[in-house]
Formats: structure tokens, C-alpha cells, sequence
């Protein structure tokens, strides 16, 4: 059996080229996400919108893992109260977050703040996975290398033949021995 090298060749050369095409495509669209998060226009919000949008934003300090949103605690409730005040105010959402982190500190945000230390817990998923994809890649190619070099070496039948002899004459022998002499 002949192995067409060159059709393994295009054809391995024709996966590369799809696999890194897939690979930039990915990575343009994570920067697209992150980009058109950033630049998007905001719409006018009515008060009750932008109230529960920071709402979202703020944890309660009493209740492990809930927004005020979602917290049925006497805390929360006021916290939800102080919120809609200062939004009646005319403070931004950002004033009224700087409030509570001043009150409570950082872990009362649902988001970690996208500055500091804390902008390593934006960046890791990221970068996780821009590695994740050029490991793959090399590891398609080490993979792809190997497989196109063990199909080119041609395969030795007459050692494959003679091995298999070698076993064939041993076990008719002991087929003799067994006929002649039974079990021992």
C-alpha cells in the first residue's frame, strides 16, 4: 500500500490554515466583545432601570453570594433605599458605588473593580485562553508532524513475515508437544 505524501501534505497544510483562520477569528471576536462593551452608547435609563442595574452591581454585606437585588435582608432593603435616594439626587451609578466602597470596601461590588490587582480577574479568562489556543496549536502541528512522518517511512513486510513465521513454528510445536504428551 503506496501513501501519497503530497496529497497528506496539501491536505495537512489545508487544516493549519483553517485551524489558524478559526484562531483569529476567535481572538478578533473576544477584542470585539471587550471593545463594543466599552464604546457602546448608553440609552436613557429610567430611574427605576438604573436603580435596579446598581442593584446588581452591590452585594450584600450580610448574605454570602446575593446582590441586594436578590437579598430579602433588612440591610439590603435599606441599602435599596439609599440607592434610589441618590439616584433621585442626580448621582451617577459610579458616585453611589464609590459610597457603598467607602462604607463596606471592595467586597461589596459583584464585580471586582477593573483597575489594580483586581484587573488580573478581567484579564486571566483572556489570556487563559489566548494560551490555551497557541498550545493548541502547536500541539495540532507536533501531532500533524508525527503523523505525516510515520505514514511516509515505509512499512518492513518481510520483518513483519518472519516474525510472524517465527511464532507460527513455535506454536505448532507446542501443538505437537501437547498432541503427544497430553497435560503434564
Amino acid at each position: 500500500m503506496e501513501v501519497d505524501t503530497g496529497s497528506i501534505q496539501s491536505g495537512l497544510k489545508e487544516t493549519m490554515k483553517k485551524l489558524r483562520f478559526l484562531l483569529l477569528s476567535l481572538l478578533v471576536a473576544i477584542l470585539l466583545v471587550i471593545l463594543g462593551g466599552c464604546s457602546a452608547p448608553e440609552r436613557t435609563l429610567s430611574l427605576d432601570e438604573k436603580a435596579q442595574d446598581v442593584y446588581r452591581s452591590l452585594m450584600c454585606p450580610l448574605c454570602p453570594g446575593q446582590t441586594i437585588d436578590q437579598s430579602q435582608s433588612e440591610l439590603s432593603a435599606q441599602m435599596r433605599a439609599v440607592v434610589r435616594e441618590k439616584l433621585e439626587q442626580g448621582e451617577t451609578k459610579e458616585q453611589i458605588l464609590q459610597f457603598f466602597v467607602e462604607r463596606y470596601g471592595e467586597g461589596v461590588l459583584a464585580a471586582p473593580a477593573k483597575s489594580g490587582f483586581s484587573l488580573i480577574a478581567w484579564l486571566a479568562p483572556i489570556t487563559g485562553i489566548v494560551v490555551g489556543g497557541i498550545i493548541l496549536v502547536f500541539v495540532i502541528r507536533k501531532w500533524a508532524r508525527r503523523e505525516h512522518e510515520s505514514s511516509s517511512e515505509p512499512t518492513a513486510p518481510t520483518q513483519e513475515v518472519a516474525s510472524d513465521e517465527k511464532y507460527r513454528k513455535q506454536l505448532e510445536k507446542e501443538l505437537k508437544d501437547f498432541g503427544e504428551g497430553g497435560f503434564r
